[in-house]
């Protein structure tokens, strides 16, 4: 037969106030379950966006902005000022095709160099590398299609070439102080709305970035004004007012304009990849094609001569 064991003798105290030890772990249990049911409680919770206004509050502020749903294609070409185009007429910049910046002579001498090496038959835009396009050309030097998506607290512009967008702060935010900012290949966008009016300030934007095709270069310094509005259902209208205080002698003002395209148009994803790994010899590509032997190098591409 087996004695009963004696009772355990009492634990001494060994929490703070003289508490058992076995109340901690029974006090965070009970903290964690309390937390977890007032997070169950706030995720149930209906009408609540993440910034904290009610999509009751939410609906009215959508309730006034435009509709500038569906897809768009810039109108004009791919010169990014259409207005100083020399010559006109070109869906897309060949080589030699130019505008008219209000350079300083420094910068037209840039210009002029790059195109220059564009006649002799050399690359001269950076995408040729697989590089995004950037900012401000993305606005005028790239192909459509490009989509808006207009929210209360930010637009978003998606495009389609390169899978490249756009974020323009509408929720009362200012630009990054100096000291924190750095270029970016999109720049820092903030907007606000003058009735249908969407107006953005964008800085921050990389100096190796041009305006289109043609090779069109800025400095780190431009900064970029933009005003845009439908003028009709199916036409937007951008008015960018450009400046750069290291490039140019005064604001450039360019009008551009995009197209609403129809509503079951297909949009897929455009991915530069395949001259990634082609070699950069004194600032061309190398396209290195499967049949080409090993070692070899593509010299300058002919142009023809341009018409007098």
């Amino acid at each position: 037969m087996i004695e009963n064991s004696p009772a355990p003798e009492p634990v001494e105290p060994s929490g703070p106030n003289g508490r058992h030890s076995f109340v901690r772990p029974f006090l965070l249990g009970a903290a964690l379950l309390i937390c977890s049911m007032l997070t169950l409680s706030l995720g149930q919770q209906s009408g609540v966006t993440p910034i904290g206004l009610s999509q009751a509050e939410r609906a009215k502020v959508f309730a006034g902005l435009p509709n500038w749903s569906g897809l768009w294609t810039p109108i004009g070409g791919l010169i990014f000022d259409l207005a100083t185009a020399d010559p006109k007429g070109h869906a897309t910049p060949q080589p030699g095709d130019r505008q008219y910046p209000p350079y300083n002579v420094e910068w037209e001498a840039k210009y002029q160099a790059k195109l220059d090496r564009s006649l002799a038959g050399y690359f001269t835009d950076t995408i040729t590398g697989c590089l995004p396009h950037g900012m401000p050309r993305l606005m005028g030097g790239i192909p459509g299609p490009l989509e808006f998506v207009v929210t209360p607290e930010m637009t978003f512009i998606l495009w389609e070439y390169g899978s490249q967008h756009r974020r323009i702060y509408t929720d009362g935010r200012g630009h990054l102080p100096e000291e924190d900012r750095f270029p970016s290949w999109t720049g820092h966008s903030i907007g606000h709305w003058e009735g249908d009016t969407l107006v953005v300030d964008t800085v921050s934007m990389r100096d190796d970035t041009p305006f289109d095709r043609s090779g069109a270069p800025h400095s780190d310094q431009v900064r970029l004004i933009e005003r845009m509005r439908l003028v009709d259902k199916d036409t937007l209208e951008n008015n960018m007012m450009i400046e750069d205080p290291i490039a140019f002698t005064k604001p450039w003002n360019v009008v551009r304009r995009y197209r609403r395209i129809p509503s079951d148009t297909f949009v897929s994803d455009v991915i530069c990849l395949e001259s990634q790994h082609s070699p950069i010899i004194e600032g061309q590509t190398q396209f290195i094609l499967p049949n080409d032997p090993p070692g070899y190098i593509m010299g300058p591409v002919p142009v023809a001569p341009r018409p007098k």
